[in-house]
């Protein structure tokens, strides 16, 4: 059942009501990056809009107010790539890197155009510009032109041949000059006059190369300012004069913006932003990515962006960067929940290095760990994040060894282990190359984690302060284990991304060598589905969940492992050749499976696949899911992808120890609020509703701390209006509570 409210998207997945066996997801919203802004413009209120690879930003300077618009409720794709406001008729156009177009009004409702992104007979459909005449909206594509009737909502025509240019080239810029369009291609600009009956005849188009002044034929950016235009080449600046295109700004390093009002040509590198008169007297915290220089009623505005720093503006050569409050990367390659609640996120993507260390969210502000903020961290590729049960949470690089991270009250505690003050190692090319993958803590408080690609162990271990290692007692050349879990019986499982399998050791607690228990799990020696294991789970009963690129598998007695023969591996034939990238496992012992397809969630013991979570019936924002984790106390599950992070409010919570019953809402009327929710429940809890007079009206079940009831009796019909009693029994606790339902018509 899908419902559609004015706030929120509500995904009923299974029959949740008779059944304790059911997933409901709610409530969903979006975790990206704003740090990373392509675009921006001025409205007529002196608003800023800014188009970033995470969504949009609207920044009122007046008040210090930033509101952010995500796929949930506005964009259709996360990932934005210019932007236009309209001020005389208060409406902004975002354009996307799949073509959507997104149109916000004065009231702040959004308008979504899917035309363009529907458009597969062109296999590069990203918007690159916009400019306007009247009531016309010139679109750059990398396709072509497309022009837009924002009085009627529709589309004009496809100019996806343009002059004697090779049919869909690539439009990277527009401006309009009079009564001219102008075009910058990767052929030079093109120019067409706009009282033509239409722009789609190649005749009417004009292209100026190397033969009118520019250095190269690619130009990137086209401005004008109302009397000529302005265009850039990859390292120079050019202002047309009316016959042919000269030179005016001149640069070392690649031009990655482009502005041009009444009085003032400016171009920015990486490292300045240069006029004709000289670079301007500020100092940039970082690498420009872009500049505008927007006209407003009330005067220019020049708005820059920096790298990981989002967007700012200068006045009287004095920079003021915005405080955007959000992850720093939407590589959401590895999520972890602490203990308080804290949502750990690493991203770095294997391969490529192309990580920006770790951002963490305490609820309220993202804290971005990286280089720069954190001289303890050595690395910025980090690709694992491990919360332990003793409120720390462990960062594992590529290079840079590992930073023990425990939050307090007033702030985060670092610790940095490598080479130099632990028994972490690095690989033979390099000891000072320390690799940490997965951290875990044992029933006995020790701390384990894989010291990837070292030439003489698989794990370090901490215990009181105490540091010692083991062996890989497997094949010590093949070193590569990236995931590891303990069981109940103190037993690490690692598994290898690579090709070797699951290594189980176990050190007896002792530091006698000579008992140590260790074998491998392999499709050779087991039913493993393949020995490229992604991730490795221990559940609630102690089982060993193994994730690979060809399914999921289980070991149910993993008690029975010995030096000489190894467990029992079964098979979840449900998802069989699913390629699975992590497990977790929630408050009630299912097991929600991440895999390039989107997410399954399996009950207790992997015989039934209770949802299928994917893009095609919820909001996900990808089917290709990277990490998976649920919140056992709040309930909220993350689903992280490479374009950022899915959110949705479930009822997969840890069940109280004793009851404390709350029903919402009150009163519940079946026919508008679908389901009424009964909170505060103890384990494993039989619930009845009934009648004030005692009759059964319906009997539910429920493992967690919450149930839901559909206002139906056990025959299927909605129950009469009336006050109905909530009776619920732990079958754990033996403990037992009763609460009340209004229920309405």
């Amino acid at each position: 059942m899908l419902r559609i409210l004015s706030l929120a998207i509500i995904c009923i997945l299974g029959s949740f009501g008779l059944s304790a066996q059911s997933i409901q997801l709610s409530n969903w919203r979006t975790m990206s990056s704003l740090r990373t802004v392509r675009d921006a413009d001025i409205d007529s209120r002196g608003v800023i809009w800014a188009a970033t690879s995470g969504g949009v930003m609207v920044i009122d300077r007046e008040n210090g107010t930033i509101d952010e618009y995500r796929n949930v409720d506005a964009l259709q794709s996360l990932d934005c790539t210019s932007l236009i406001c309209d001020q005389k008729k208060n409406v902004t156009y975002v354009g996307g890197s799949d073509g959507s177009l997104d149109i916000a009004d004065s009231s702040g409702m959004w308008t979504n155009v899917s035309d363009i992104r529907r458009a597969t007979q062109y296999t590069r459909r990203r918007i690159n510009d916009f400019a306007m005449r009247g009531d016309t909206l010139f679109i750059a594509t990398d396709f072509g032109i497309v022009l837009y009737n924002t009085r009627n909502g529709t589309f004009i025509e496809t100019v996806d041949r343009i002059g004697d240019l090779q049919e869909k080239s690539r439009v990277s810029s527009l401006c309009i000059l009079r009564d001219t369009v102008w075009a910058s291609t990767d052929s030079g600009v093109a120019i067409a006059p706009l009282n033509v009956e239409t722009l789609r005849l190649p005749s009417v188009w004009n292209v100026l190369d190397t033969a009118s002044g520019l250095s190269v034929f690619r130009v990137n950016f086209i401005r004008s300012n109302g009397t000529t235009v302005a265009a850039t080449t990859d390292y120079s600046a050019v202002e047309w004069n009316g016959s042919r295109f000269e030179m005016r700004i001149g640069t070392s390093q690649v031009i990655t913006g482009l502005s041009f009002t009444t009085d003032r040509l400016a171009v920015n590198t990486a490292s300045e932003l240069r006029s004709m008169s000289g670079p301007l007297a500020v100092t940039w915290p970082g690498e420009l990515l872009g500049h505008v220089w927007p006209r407003t009623p009330t005067g220019d505005v020049l708005l820059v962006f920096v790298r990981d720093l989002a967007l700012g503006y200068v006045e009287n050569d004095a920079l003021t960067m915005f405080n955007v409050n959000s992850p720093i990367s939407n590589q959401f390659a590895h999520i972890n929940v602490d203990t308080r609640g804290g949502i750990w996120v690493a991203t770095e993507v294997d391969p490529p290095r192309t990580g920006q260390g770790v951002s963490y969210f305490d609820g309220t502000d993202w804290i971005n760990i990286n280089t720069s903020t954190q001289p303890l961290l050595r690395s910025n590729a980090c690709y694992r994040v491990s919360s332990l049960p003793d409120g720390s949470t462990w960062i594992g690089t590529w290079g840079g060894g590992t930073l023990r991270c425990t939050p307090t009250d007033t702030g985060v505690v670092y610790e940095k282990f490598d080479q130099n003050n632990s028994t972490l190692t690095g690989i033979p090319a390099d000891p000072n190359y320390v690799l940490v993958a997965e951290v875990s803590q044992d029933r006995s408080g020790r701390t384990w984690m894989l010291n990837e690609q070292t030439a003489d162990r698989l794990l370090s271990k901490i215990e009181n302060g105490t540091w010692a290692w083991s062996p890989n007692c497997s094949d010590p050349r093949s070193n590569i284990f990236r995931t590891l879990t303990i069981d109940l019986n103190g037993t690490v499982w690692a598994g290898s991304p690579n090709g070797s399998g699951v290594v189980a050791y176990n050190d007896r607690l002792t530091a006698d060598t000579d008992d140590d228990i260790c074998n491998v799990i392999r499709s050779s020696n087991t039913q493993l589905p393949d020995n490229a294991v992604s991730c490795v789970r221990a559940d609630k009963s102690g089982a060993i969940w193994m994730g690979t690129s060809k399914g999921v598998a289980v070991i149910s007695s993993p008690s029975t492992l010995s030096n000489t023969s190894v467990p029992f591996v079964r098979r979840i034939s449900a998802l069989t050749n699913a390629v699975v990238t992590d497990i977790h496992v929630d408050a009630l012992n299912y097991k929600w499976i991440a895999t390039t397809g989107g997410v399954f969630v399996l009950n207790e013991d992997g015989t039934e696949v209770i949802s299928t979570i994917t893009k095609s019936n919820t909001p996900l924002l990808d089917d290709n899911i990277r990490t998976v984790a649920v919140d056992e106390t709040t309930g909220l599950a993350y689903f992280g992808t490479t374009n950022g992070c899915s959110v949705a409010q479930t009822s997969s919570m840890r069940p109280l120890d004793d009851f404390s019953i709350q029903c919402y809402p009150q009163p519940f009327a079946p026919s508008k609020d679908v389901q009424v929710v009964i909170d505060g429940l103890a384990p494993d809890a039989d619930i009845r509703i009934m009648t004030n007079g005692g009759l059964l009206v319906s009997a539910i079940q429920s493992r967690g701390r919450q149930a839901l009831w559909d206002g139906r009796d056990v025959n299927g019909n909605i129950v009469a209006p009336g006050v109905y009693l909530v009776s619920a029994k732990s079958a754990s606790t033996n403990t037992s509570a009763v609460g009340k339902i209004a229920v309405t018509r």
